[in-house]
């Protein structure tokens, strides 16, 4: 059985945008573009929880928003925001859960989803949302497994999408999908090596594409992606 005793402490910490919603038009024929608020969110594994703020868009500054920490099951590893700043997802490592809670776009607060916290796979340790928001995907590290979910943009619950979860190689740490969101890239530490999966645009659902999984070096734990223009 795979041990996660004597692992580093697991930090996530991640920023959104809020969107906060103006007034009226001014009836001129480019109006200024709407105020924005800006919010980061820590998930703290071994305090089982998430600390919100809100940011000084001018200092840099760090206030925490009215409720944090928010509970977050037992032992939370990494969060991911939608694209669109309303949802939070909080992968729960020793529970093999993730939660899904709605932003106050005003304050920053959580607030639990209905039907949340959903079932992954055997301890989670990452997650990510693809750029359309209409897809989770969680690397579950002891089941060698990726968890897919669709996104209800309405309410920001998870459904298994067709077919999931999705094999990876040994000990899958993260999990990334690239900004077209076509692709998603799973860092495998115990088989060092990256699986690489195109994305079903309808369903979200995963297939292996030609040459996966590609060498890594001595135990991969994460995955970035960038996109340059040229």
């Amino acid at each position: 059985m795979k041990s996660f005793w004597g692992r580093c402490l697991g930090l996530g910490i991640l920023v959104v945008l809020g969107v906060a919603c103006s007034a009226g038009g001014n009836g001129d024929d480019n109006p200024p573009p709407p105020p924005y608020k800006y919010f980061a969110y820590v998930a703290s594994r071994y305090a089982s929880n998430v600390s919100a703020y809100s940011i000084n868009t001018a200092t840099g500054d760090l206030r925490a928003v009215a409720g944090s920490p928010f509970a977050a099951g037992d032992a939370p590893l990494s969060l991911a925001v939608d694209p669109s700043g309303k949802f939070v997802y909080v992968v729960d490592f020793l529970s093999s859960r993730v939660l899904a809670y709605s932003i106050n776009a005003a304050t920053g607060a959580l607030t639990a989803v209905a039907g949340s916290p959903f079932a992954t796979g055997d301890y989670p340790e990452s997650v990510a949302v693809d750029p359309s928001g209409k897809f989770a995907y969680i690397a579950n590290a002891f089941s060698d497994d990726v968890s897919a979910y669709s996104i209800n943009t309405a309410t920001g619950s998870l459904t298994a999408v067709p077919g999931s979860p999705f094999a990876t190689g040994d000990y899958p740490e993260s999990v990334a999908v690239d900004p077209s969101g076509k692709f998603a890239y799973v860092a495998n530490e115990g088989s060092e090596n990256v699986s690489a999966f195109l994305i079903n645009a309808a369903t979200g659902a995963l297939t292996e594409i030609a040459g996966s999984p590609f060498a890594a070096g001595f135990a991969p734990r994460y995955i970035a992606i960038v996109r340059i223009a040229q």
